[in-house]
């Protein structure tokens, strides 16, 4: 039998399900990459619910938490509407150092205080490896497991992450350290097809040859850090895209895997010659954000500390930003990388020589602008005053022509003493367009640390070109910020602030969440430690992104994952 309905008695059912499921009915957004996009520049433009009039001590707060294993490292993600176990829910994804990976309901703990799924990695024989193992990196401590935020392909509802183990034979007591490429179902936890997939396993101090390089470029993964964020991308002759994870350690590698088969389809190492591992490495590392994408899928990756040859003829990019191009060659039969043209900032020597990183920070593509260059790239990095000594220099690099060794910008600004160990973040209001960044000064001193500063941009230059607004506060150790608007209007900046050094392993005070206008940064809106011990966080860890989704904040700490909303939220 057929049943038929009016359209008003339609509209009416809807607005029940509505009232009875606003969290549900009304998410808007996915967070599936570090940052928010590939682009890296760490707005959601479909916030409809967080608005500066309600963001304040009053009406916003913590609203519940979940434990996790380990430190969160890599940035929560949040897809909308996954069903698992027979009922949707908008899902948040939590990795941590100790190898595990968590679902978890980004709506309520009251109804679903246990995980959705939650898988790990280790057991009596696999752990994560140990820092001190680590010998040349050893910047995450204790342990080091998942530390790169995982990426989500939709188009086939798969998580891709990278977990690292120190492995013991229970026969014969052998030690190995491995590197695994995972490919998750998002609505089970479970394994896709050909995962996990080794990337490489070696015995103490042992590696790998990955080709196309020869038995003198190894890949140790003892050593190898996969800090930075993986990045997915389409690419013509594949049948889902391809995941690129980048690491930083002893040397700078990013590797390129068929998303579908997570066969190695390409390789490129930023320091192919190096031999002196302590020094010189080239690594990326970004603060999680090394690899940035354009939208013709051409990546963008910023070096560590290492030598730089290029113009006498090496392959040495130290301290350079790159862009790189991945195709199929017909002459070799595989996909290789080609580097398209790259930036090497004029204090490139002095950065080598003192051990100033311009990869410490992170790369962020800027949507299109009017005016004579339309492509721009951002970048700062660590800075010290015997190779700035008029403070760190942040660079506004033309994109289609990035200089090379001239060092030729559109732009540089003079940034914090210290610079950045962090990455910035964009959005364009009714009235202006904004670019976000949060330095530091003197962290190796006791840093004073510094305030969170607004740019503004104006066909495609900064005007004028110092900061127009800043925080009225400065943080400890600078933070990347991320925004959230509802399109051109109600911009919020929100930062997740650590108050331990940098150097300070682990660390032990809360995270601060902090959230300001973001058309006037002097406005601050809210701080989760202005109201006593009610929003406290959990205890912060470095370099912490946080993911703003459907109305609520999501910030990855030593051992929670803690949500924040509007406080009538939680009454429901």
């Amino acid at each position: 039998m057929y049943r038929f309905f009016s359209l008003s008695a339609l509209v009416l059912a809807v607005l029940a399900l509505i009232s009875l499921n606003p969290d549900r009915a009304s998410a808007q957004v996915n967070v599936t990459t570090w940052h928010n996009d590939n682009q890296h520049t760490g707005q959601n433009l479909q916030e409809t619910i967080l608005t500066p009039a309600n963001v304040n001590p009053t009406k916003f707060g913590k609203l519940f938490s979940y434990p996790v294993d380990g430190q969160m490292y890599a940035q929560p993600l949040y897809v909308q509407g996954v069903t698992i176990g027979g009922v949707v829910h908008n899902v948040v994804y939590a990795a941590t150092e100790n190898n595990s990976v968590y679902a978890f309901d980004a709506d309520s703990a009251t109804n679903y205080p246990n995980p959705l799924w939650h898988v790990s990695y280790t057991n009596k024989y696999v752990v994560p490896v140990p820092c001190l193992d680590n010998q040349i990196q050893c910047n995450i401590y204790p342990i080091i497991g998942i530390s790169g935020t995982p990426v989500i392909n939709l188009a086939n509802n798969t998580m891709y992450l990278v977990a690292r183990t120190k492995e013991t034979s229970p026969k014969t007591s052998a030690i190995t350290y491995a590197i695994r490429l995972h490919a998750l179902n998002i609505a089970t936890g479970a394994e896709q097809p050909h995962s996990p997939m080794l990337i490489c396993s070696a015995k103490a101090d042992g590696g790998c040859s990955l080709p196309p390089y020869t038995s003198a470029t190894i890949f140790e993964p003892e050593h190898q850090m996969q800090r930075p964020a993986l990045l997915f991308e389409p690419l013509a002759g594949t049948a889902e895209g391809v995941v690129y994870v980048p690491f930083g350690g002893d040397r700078g590698w990013i590797l390129a895997f068929d998303a579908q088969t997570l066969q190695l389809i390409a390789t490129f190492c930023s320091s192919p010659n190096v031999t002196n591992m302590g020094h010189g490495l080239s690594g990326f590392w970004g603060s999680g954000g090394a690899v940035a994408a354009d939208t013709a899928g051409n990546l963008y990756a910023a070096t560590a500390d290492g030598l730089f040859d290029v113009p006498s003829g090496g392959s040495e990019y130290g301290d350079a930003v790159i862009k790189l191009n991945l195709a199929f060659d017909q002459s070799t039969n595989r996909y290789q990388f080609s580097v398209l043209d790259y930036f090497s900032p004029v204090d490139q020597t002095c950065r080598y020589q003192n051990d100033v990183d311009l990869g410490s920070g992170a790369p962020m593509l800027l949507p299109p602008q009017p005016g004579a260059n339309p492509n721009l790239l951002f970048m700062s990095g660590k800075g010290i005053p015997a190779c700035d000594p008029n403070g760190t220099p942040i660079f506004l690099v033309n994109a289609d022509n990035m200089g090379q060794t001239s060092g030729s910008t559109i732009q540089t600004l003079n940034g914090p003493v210290s610079g950045y160990w962090s990455g910035p973040a964009y959005w364009q209001s009714a009235t202006a367009t904004y670019v976000y960044d949060s330095g530091l000064n003197y962290e190796a001193k006791g840093s004073a640390g510094d305030y969170v500063r607004a740019y503004s941009l104006v066909n495609g230059v900064f005007s004028p070109s110092v900061s127009v607004s800043q925080s009225p506060g400065k943080l400890l150790v600078g933070s990347t910020p991320s925004i959230s608007a509802n399109g051109t209007t109600n911009g919020i900046l929100w930062a997740s602030a650590r108050t331990d050094l940098l150097g300070t392993k682990p660390g032990s005070h809360p995270a601060v969440l902090y959230a300001y206008d973001a058309t006037n940064l002097g406005n601050q809106l809210y701080a989760s430690s202005s109201v006593g011990t009610r929003d406290q966080a959990g205890p912060s860890v470095k370099f912490v992104v946080p993911t703003i989704a459907n109305g609520k904040v999501y910030v990855g700490t030593q051992t929670e994952l803690d949500v924040y909303g509007l406080l009538a939220a939680s009454k429901k």
